[in-house]
């Protein structure tokens, strides 16, 4: 119902419900009683009015559900703006740091993510809409089909595409989530200032004893991963081999 009241006000700069006496106005609400006569509304396609109408229903049964809206066909057939279409550089820069990706440290990738976390819109806002194209379905995730078909004019293998896919899948849920594609993609920005991985190490040193030790890697990765993938991470940073990484390890495990 809200975003019912919302949309129309939106599309026509006015209330659906509007009656200078207040007892007159809640009747109206209470009855739905709303119309498209404003002139505004002779430029607003049907499926808009439609998807209004509903939304502003009484009975709640037969009002449009959260996700039954976003079905709608004024939302799934909408013409994406073209500030909303990622450039043709973009998306190849997303392809080729996707495959690189692949070979990046469990530590570095680590590391992206708690930068992509802290990243803010006008700074990923690019990579947004990569992530968009991809989610064919706006589903919010990326699946494995969606993620070949945008891939398709890339010439990978499907060995190739199944081992990035993984790479970026980090909490193997079978579904590549916002923040994991952002990781996946951020260098194609660029280099990443070392503020910004100073950021994330002192993020990941949740103690602030000044190292990444192995407990705080089991609270950022959880106990789905086992010793062996913990000592593989240290074992790839801790060069002077005393259980714990340091921010000069951090920062040139970083850079590779």
């Amino acid at each position: 119902w809200a975003i019912g009241v919302i949309s129309y006000m939106l599309l026509s700069a006015s209330k659906p419900f509007y009656h200078k006496r207040r007892r007159r106005m809640i009747d109206l609400i209470m009855r739905a009683d709303y119309n498209f006569d404003a002139p505004v509304w002779k430029g607003i396609t049907q499926d808009g009015k439609d998807f209004v109408s509903s939304l502003l229903v009484i009975n709640p049964k037969q009002r449009l559900t959260a996700t039954t809206a976003l079905e709608h066909p004024w939302i799934v057939e909408r013409e994406r703006l073209s500030h909303e279409i990622p450039s043709q550089e973009v998306l190849e820069a997303v392809g080729e740091t996707l495959l690189a990706y692949k070979e990046t440290s469990q530590l570095k990738k680590l590391a992206l993510n708690v930068i992509a976390h802290r990243s803010t819109s006008d700074e990923i806002m690019h990579l947004r809409q990569a992530f968009e194209a991809f989610d064919a379905d706006k589903a919010g995730t990326i699946s494995y089909d969606e993620f070949k078909k945008a891939l398709e004019t890339s010439n990978y293998s499907e060995e190739d595409l199944q081992e990035i896919f993984e790479s970026i899948d980090i909490n193997k849920n079978g579904r590549i989530m916002y923040t994991e594609f952002l990781a996946a993609t951020m260098e194609a920005h660029g280099h990443i200032e070392e503020r910004r991985i100073a950021e994330a190490f002192d993020r990941m040193d949740s103690d602030d004893s000044g190292f990444i030790s192995k407990q705080n890697l089991k609270e950022i990765l959880g106990k789905d991963f086992t010793k062996e993938a913990f000592d593989d991470i240290m074992a790839s940073a801790d060069t002077d081999g005393d259980g714990k990484i340091s921010y000069p390890e951090f920062l040139a495990h970083s850079d590779d």
